[in-house]
C-alpha cells in the first residue's frame, strides 16, 4: 500500500494516500508545471515512481487536498 506522511506545517503527521480523481483514475506528473498522466490501475503506479514521476496524494478526511508527492517521500512501492 502506497502512503506518505506530511512532515511539515500544522498538518504534519497526516497520512496521505493516492488520490483518485472523479474520472476514477490516479494522476502522475514529472513536475507541477508539466502535464499529468492518468493511470487507471493502481498496480501501474510503482513503475512510474521508479522513473521519477510524482503522484497526487490526499487525505480528504483530514481536509488535505491533493498535492504532488515525490517518489522519495512515498513509502510502500519499492
Amino acid at each position: 500500500m502506497l502512503f506518505a506522511i506530511v512532515s511539515r506545517g500544522r498538518k504534519s503527521g497526516i497520512r496521505l494516500l493516492p488520490h483518485r480523481y472523479q474520472d476514477n483514475r490516479y494522476h502522475v506528473s514529472l513536475g507541477k508545471e508539466g502535464p499529468y498522466i492518468p493511470i487507471s490501475d493502481d498496480r501501474d503506479i510503482p513503475s512510474y515512481l521508479a522513473n521519477g514521476y510524482s503522484l497526487s496524494m490526499s487525505n480528504l478526511a483530514e481536509s488535505h487536498h491533493p498535492s504532488l508527492i515525490s517518489p522519495a517521500s512515498i513509502r510502500g512501492w519499492k
